[in-house]
């Protein structure tokens, strides 16, 4: 966002923030809540005139941003899936792997569904840490967004990848989106920050965050949402607790797949 902002003249300052989600690093996030856990120190530096701009990981957002601010612009999306990550091999007739690393309910409702005999293992940290566990055995697999991956710049050569579609891993709501949240009366910079926003990725960020707010839920629970817009067209995918649901039509269907999503997975 720095770089994309600087390329149009505009001078930058970046304001380090440590957040609840990152100073625990070590229980689930489950354990200490999950309404907003990396999000909320940020929003107050925006209502305290300390920052003009916050970036968020889309799929960190809860479903109610603070009073008095809003997603000034959403960049051009990264990959949204979900992959298992092992150490490279050249086996062809590898096993399964058994022991899998992962915190989210999600993934571990989905995952298991696909590999019921697999064992899934908390884990904590940054991307980072978490591949040297990975590498110091601790795991024979971690299940990671490619986003997260690809923006570290983490290729081929010591890390195997395996992606999941949609159908298999629905992803997390705005998975693989940035999301910068800026103050509603700040006219100056959402002026600004409309100028790198992109046309195609707010609309299936409006798409996902419309059907996450619907379902009022949050990282705690195990939620999946995505959509898949192409012009006019939309397909939207649903996770809750285990049961999927899925609507194809028109954009224009967007609150009418919603209602129907929510009746489905909430019977």
């Amino acid at each position: 966002i720095k770089k994309k902002l600087e390329a149009l003249g505009v001078p930058v300052s970046v304001l380090p923030v440590t957040t609840k989600g990152d100073r625990n690093r070590t229980a689930p996030l489950t354990k200490i809540g999950g309404d907003g856990l990396f999000i909320r120190e940020l929003e107050k530096k925006l209502l305290s005139k300390e920052a003009d701009a916050a970036v968020h990981s889309g799929k960190d957002l809860p479903y109610l941003l603070s009073d008095g601010l809003l997603i000034g612009c959403v960049p051009e999306a990264a990959d949204p899936r979900d992959c298992l990550v092992t150490l490279h091999s050249d086996k062809k007739d590898r096993e399964l792997p058994r022991v899998i690393g992962t915190g989210s309910p999600r993934r571990i409702s989905e995952y298991l569904a696909l590999d019921p005999e697999a064992e899934c293992r908390n884990i904590r940290g940054n991307i980072d840490t978490r591949l040297k566990k990975l590498e110091e055995g601790e795991y024979d697999a971690i299940l990671l967004a490619a986003a997260g991956l690809d923006r570290l710049g983490i290729g081929a050569g010591r890390f195997d990848r395996r992606y999941f579609s949609a159908e298999e891993l629905i992803p997390a709501p705005c998975q693989g989106l940035l999301a910068v949240e800026c103050r509603a009366d700040d006219a100056g910079t959402r002026e600004i920050l409309r100028k790198i926003s992109d046309p195609a990725a707010e609309k299936r960020f409006a798409a996902e965050r419309t059907l996450f707010r619907q379902m009022k839920s949050d990282c705690s629970r195990p939620v999946g949402v995505h959509a898949v817009t192409d012009g006019a067209s939309l397909t939207l995918y649903a996770m809750f607790e285990g049961k999927k649901a899925v609507r194809t039509g028109r954009y224009e269907q967007l609150s009418e797949f919603c209602s129907e999503i929510c009746g489905e997975i909430y019977k």
